[in-house]
């Protein structure tokens, strides 16, 4: 527990003393955000390198404080990491197309499902599907893998979001892999905490840096094997101290303000005949932000209906099982919009107010 404990704490240095280098050489190169119809920010001279600190402080404490012996599968992990990272460094540079980043995204999700084994064989159960075969299995999985990195991308909108939506999955996969004995991917789950907890002192407003799809495409393929291995382990493992009734419910609360995002905007773009890779400003964040909350206020809003998602899909899991997944969407999803009703319905009393 204390090597568990080393782990965030380097993670979380490595990353705050990297962001300060990263903002001077990027300052000294115009290394800048560019704009885009899905951008937030009025300021045109904040650089998009906190990915780079991030996926530093990460790498550098896993590969330091991890055992030897217990490496097994992770150097597959770190290969596909490292591809994702410089697939989001030069899309952060130069921009790629969305075709070419989904076809890299597509080859390193295949590849930690062939080389690691990282792969979701059984749906134990739910919409009454159990075993998969090993082509439904690398199927799903890869499909899974990409699907979930483009969610956490696309969250990446405003201050903190991205980083809250990490450390909120991150805690309770540290919590239950700890507790279990899984000490090496709970110590993943702490080096992302550690790490992007020193971004979000530098990301809050007024931001002086963003994390970039470096970071939030590098996240994303993380968080995601964290999860698969999460569901697998459950159900796989015996003795266990935790050991839920149903993990795929637990999973998707993990990660649903990013799923249902994605989904909402998906759907808005296909129905208005659009690229669903197009950006615009149908997400979560743009709809609390157009009732006139601030980024800050938005953020810890979708941080908490998220954390409430996870808290709900545990302690009703016992209960309800699979039946949870559509209870937990709805919840959400009815939530956020009756946040965004009620801020919209003050600021127009307000406004009333003062023309009265």
């Amino acid at each position: 527990m204390i090597s568990l404990g080393l782990i965030a704490f380097v993670s979380f240095c490595v990353t705050f003393v990297t962001i300060p280098v990263l903002l001077k050489f990027a300052h000294q190169t115009q290394l800048y955000t560019k704009q885009n119809d899905r951008t937030c920010h009025a300021a045109h001279d904040i650089p998009s390198l906190g990915g780079v600190a991030i996926f530093m402080g990460i790498t550098f404490s896993i590969l330091l404080l991890s055992p030897n012996r217990e490496f097994g599968d992770l150097q597959y992990l770190l290969a596909t990491q490292f591809a994702i990272f410089l697939l989001g460094l030069k899309d952060d540079i130069y921009v790629l197309s969305a075709r070419t980043k989904l076809l890299i995204q597509i080859l390193c999700a295949l590849g930690l499902v062939t080389l690691a084994g990282t792969r979701i064989s059984n749906f134990y159960g739910v919409l009454g599907i159990f075993e998969l075969t090993q082509l439904e299995s690398t199927m799903f999985t890869t499909i899974a893998i990409v699907g979930l990195i483009n969610s956490f991308n696309l969250i990446d909108g405003i201050n903190w979001l991205a980083g809250l939506m990490a450390i909120s999955a991150t805690s309770f996969l540290a919590y239950w892999f700890a507790i279990n004995g899984f000490y090496l991917n709970a110590g993943i789950s702490l080096a992302i905490i550690g790490s992007v907890s020193a971004f979000l002192y530098y990301n809050r407003t007024p931001a002086k840096i963003f994390m970039g799809d470096t970071g939030s495409l590098h996240l994303g393929l993380t968080i995601t094997y964290l999860i698969i291995e999460f569901i697998n382990l459950n159900h796989q493992s015996t003795g266990l101290n935790f050991q839920l009734r149903s993990a795929p419910p637990v999973a998707i609360a993990l990660l649903l303000v990013p799923i249902i995002d994605t989904l909402q905007v998906v759907f808005i773009r296909l129905k208005n005949r659009r690229n669903p890779f197009s950006p615009d400003k149908n997400h979560l964040h743009h709809i609390l932000l157009s009732t006139g909350i601030s980024h800050m206020r938005a953020s810890f809003l979708l941080f908490i209906i998220n954390c409430s998602a996870i808290i709900g899909a545990v302690t009703f899991n016992q209960i309800t099982g699979k039946i949870i997944i559509p209870l937990v969407f709805i919840s959400c999803y009815m939530l956020i919009n009756l946040i965004g009703f009620s801020f919209v319905k003050k600021r127009i009393e307000r406004k009333i107010k003062l023309v009265a």
